[in-house]
């Protein structure tokens, strides 16, 4: 993967049912849960979209659409994750296939992605 290509369709697709453990300094900051799915845009290509839910260490839980040309995906799969709001940098490590089906259940994206919007905007926002 070259980062003017982008991941390809296929490494987005690998993402599915997939989470991460965020670190900070070699900490459990947060997991990062991935689900994908199809779409079709305004001139009717199908393409691949994917769902980030990041549930944090504090309990609070954020959201995140990534479409192509994806700006978090390519992120996530080199191995890092850049938070802005959060002034951090972190170590992604994907949890491995004999722990994946745990962490789905504990981290998972279970209800609509709307459903999670909605939780994530009542949640109290640091000032």
């Amino acid at each position: 993967m070259t980062d003017r290509a982008g991941p390809t369709e296929a490494q987005v697709a690998a993402l599915d049912g997939a989470v991460a453990e965020l670190l900070d300094q070699g900490a459990t900051a947060g997991w990062a849960a991935t689900q994908t799915e199809h779409f079709r845009t305004l001139v009717h290509s199908k393409q691949l979209r994917c769902w980030l839910l990041f549930t944090w260490a504090d309990g609070s839980i954020e959201i995140e659409e990534d479409n192509p040309p994806y700006a978090l995906v390519p992120e996530l799969l080199a191995g890092t994750f850049t938070d802005e709001d959060r002034s951090a940098n972190y170590q992604v490590l994907w949890v491995a296939d004999d722990r994946r089906d745990d962490a789905w259940r504990r981290y998972g994206i279970h209800e609509s992605p709307g459903h999670y919007i909605g939780l994530a905007a009542k949640q109290r926002k640091p000032r």
